[in-house]
């Protein structure tokens, strides 16, 4: 009886090491798994931010047609973070502001609005067309696919007919 007690001894230690091992196992892949999913989901955030602020400034341009149309139009602006467009000041006047300070003060106000649900990002709006105009709205994120601390471009593009 003694003889089995002694063969079997540290037999239950291996299966508790062996358990913790795939325990361990499984805890990292539930934060990787995690974590994949936090950065796919700022991603989303991003692409959704860029796709109502696309759409933000389309609004604002067809509220002032008649200086988005224009040959020379005011609202066709390429913007990096490093250049800020300038800002008309003409909401707090008696008088408002005329069509062009009221394109200057859109591309103003929507560029804070980007800047501040997208640091970092950069915006081209451009004619396509004669009344068809495109927006790009492009930004940088890190790259989960990758495992790495490398960032992809990533870029949101409207194009619409005013």
């Amino acid at each position: 009886m003694s003889m089995t007690r002694s063969t079997n001894k540290g037999f239950t230690l291996i299966e508790v090491l062996i358990a913790l091992l795939v325990l361990a196992i499984g805890l990292l892949g539930m934060a990787s798994l995690t974590m994949t999913s936090l950065q796919g989901n700022q991603s989303a955030y991003l692409r959704g931010q860029a796709s109502l602020l696309a759409g933000d400034i389309i609004e604002r341009m067809r509220g002032n047609s008649a200086q988005a149309l224009l040959a020379q139009s005011p609202y066709l602006v390429s913007l990096t973070s490093g250049n800020q467009p300038s800002d008309p000041d003409c909401k707090g006047t008696n008088d408002g502001c005329t069509p062009s300070q009221q394109a200057a003060q859109d591309i103003h106000d929507w560029w804070l609005n980007l800047q501040a649900s997208i640091p970092g990002a950069s915006a081209t709006i451009s004619r396509a067309g004669t009344n068809q105009f495109q927006i790009v709205i492009s930004w940088t994120e890190s790259d989960s696919q990758q495992r790495a601390t490398t960032t992809q471009a990533k870029d949101f593009t409207l194009r619409v007919n005013l």
